[in-house]
Parts: structure tokens; sequence; C-alpha cells
């Protein structure tokens, strides 16, 4: 499991690894992004760093080839760099780019984390059971709720799994008030 010191640093070492000359914008999702936004209590570890997107795309290519020799030189896991989320797009609230926070720069590399209202939705259409746990630490109001409620039926005009949405939706509406 990796701290928010552990992200930090191996985004560091990545980074050393990328042309020096070519700045580079990574977006980040998941426990990664609620750690790094300290959106998350400082106790909160995760698996993996989610990485959603990255631009320019060749820089994505770079990082997953760097990727395995960082894990080895700071003894992580190997999977401690997930690129998979890439092909999640489409499961993203429109605008969430806008939203997204800055959390480093680590040479030429920006990192940016989904904004809050963007990882609440992501968490609610996953659903499972740590996600859930991580809707609590988040301490998700009455109105996020709505408001996630709201947004969510926009995916399925994106593409975006029905079924999921639907159960998104549905956790979205039974939430219990976690801002008293």
């Amino acid at each position: 499991m990796l701290d928010h010191l552990q992200l930090r640093q191996a985004l560091e070492a990545l980074a050393s690894k990328l042309p020096a000359g070519t700045p580079a914008e990574m977006a980040i999702i998941g426990g990664g992004a609620g750690m790094m936004s300290h959106l998350f209590p400082e106790s909160r570890s995760t698996a993996d760093l989610d990485v959603l997107d990255v631009s320019p795309p060749e820089i994505l290519d770079l990082c997953c080839y760097h990727a395995p020799s960082v894990a080895e030189a700071l003894q992580l896991s190997p999977a401690w760099f997930d690129a998979t989320p890439v092909t999640m797009r489409h499961m993203m609230l429109p605008g969430w780019r806008d939203r997204a926070v800055e959390v480093g720069t680590f040479g030429s590399l920006r990192v940016k984390a989904i904004g809050r209202i963007d990882l609440i939705a992501l968490k609610m259409i996953a659903g499972r059971q740590r996600d859930i746990i991580d809707l609590g630490l988040l301490a998700v109001t009455r109105e996020e709720a709505d408001r996630v409620e709201a947004l969510l039926p926009q995916l399925a005009e994106q593409g975006a799994n029905p079924d999921l949405i639907e159960a998104a939706i549905a956790l979205a509406r039974s939430w219990d008030r976690h801002d008293e």
C-alpha cells in the first residue's frame, strides 16, 4: 500500500525519467487523487495511482515504460502505476477538467487530481464496499449527493454503462446525511 509521501516520491522519480524540456500534465483519480488533494485523511493509503489522462499522449507511453523501474528503485508494487483508467474518460462528469486541482509539479510534469464532486461521482459509480467507506471519509453531504444525482444522467449520453449509472443514482438518492 502507498501513502501520500510514497506517491509523491514515486511521481518525483517518474518525472525525473521524462524529457526535461517537454511540459506534461497528468490527471489522476481514485484514492490517490483523494490523498494527494487532501480530501482523505493522512491515514488513507492506496494500492496504486490511477491515471486518467496524460498530455501530451506520448508521455503516457514513457510513464508506463519507466514505472517498473521506479517501482524497483523505491521498492513499490510493480502495479503502483495504473493507466487503465484512461479508458474511463466517458465516465467523467462534464467539466471535470475545469474542476481538477493541481496537487504537485514534479520536474516538467504537472499532476492534477479530479475535483471533489467528480471523486464522489466515481466512488458512487464504482459502488464497492471500499468506495462506500471512502464516501464516508469524504463526509459527503446531502447537497453533494443531490448534485451528483442530477449530473449522472449525462453520463448515459456519453456511452457509460446504464446499469452502473442507475445504481449510482440509487446510491446518491439513498445517501444518508453525513454533514450533521
